[in-house]
């Protein structure tokens, strides 16, 4: 990259908000592999061709138009949190077509409510049961889905956990129990469910669209009203109702010896914010 490119490099970087570039100048740091992430004006003049490339993809990105809706009522997404999940979301597309994975999703989480001001603590480990961040003390499971099969109203959870103990289970009564057992430590170790849905609508091929959605937990909880007769199938499917209607169909897939959630009404949901990134490239996912 020669001096006029480059000095055309750190123009378009002074146009990034704040957020923006300290996102550019950890990239920065990180490629060029250097611990101080302070200067990112200072790192670019020591970067080769390579990794400045690199570095105006992602500017370039950034500078892309996003169209936001962020829901007010919405209890941890707000200004600070959107601006860094936005800038997150810019970044990857800036080295990537396809979606954010469930890794880059709890980062770019943890990340956000930081800037937030809450309190953030990622999981101990990844093999964690149930849940993957904690903010201000309550533990989130955070999912992401780009599935080819998405649909507009109604969420699916492909796996809510594994469970090598449906193999076994020879009767209602032993589907029944370790259902329970397995419910009642599954509430019992996460307060929010939250799940990252990418897609692109047929009417617009060149938008990705992303909503952040959560469900709540009582909807989980109408499981526990199951009673043992409905689990007499070896490969139970279960639509579970509570008082306002249908809440979701519990899944007990022997085959792979998961447990998985369908049929969650979206309207039921919580949908904290959505993000439209225009001139996207990668395959359609339909609406």
């Amino acid at each position: 990259m020669n001096s006029a490119a480059r000095a055309e490099l750190i123009d378009s970087i002074t146009q990034l908000a704040d957020n923006q570039l300290q996102i550019i100048q950890e990239v920065a740091a990180q490629i060029h592999g250097s611990t101080d992430a302070s200067d990112a004006y200072d790192l670019i003049t020591q970067c080769d061709e390579a990794q400045l490339r690199q570095i105006r993809n992602i500017v370039d990105s950034m500078l892309r138009p996003v169209v936001e809706l962020i829901n007010p009522e919405s209890s941890f997404v707000s200004h600070s949190f959107s601006a860094e999940f936005r800038a997150r979301l810019q970044a990857h597309h800036g080295t990537h077509t396809t979606p954010l994975d469930r890794l880059a999703f709890e980062n770019a989480l943890a990340a956000s409510c930081a800037a937030e001001g809450m309190a953030v603590e990622l999981a101990p480990s990844k093999t964690t049961r149930f849940w993957d961040v904690r903010v201000n003390g309550e533990q989130f499971s955070a999912k992401s889905t780009s599935a080819q099969d998405i649909r507009l109203h109604k969420l699916y959870i492909s796996k809510l956990s594994e469970a090598a103990w449906i193999q076994d289970c020879r009767s209602a009564r032993m589907r029944y129990d370790g259902t329970m057992k397995l419910f009642d430590e599954f509430l019992a170790a996460v307060q929010h469910w939250v799940v990252l849905r990418a897609f692109r609508l047929k009417s617009a091929p060149t938008t990705l669209v992303y909503e952040l959605v959560e469900i709540p937990m009582l909807l989980f909880a109408a499981i526990k009203q199951l009673k043992v007769q409905e689990f007499s199938s070896d490969a139970s499917r279960i639509d579970v109702y509570d008082e306002q209607g249908m809440a979701l169909q519990l899944i007990l897939d022997r085959s792979d010896s998961k447990v998985s959630i369908n049929k969650i009404p979206k309207e039921r949901c919580i949908v904290h914010g959505t993000w439209k990134l225009e001139a996207q490239t990668g395959p359609l996912i339909p609406g």
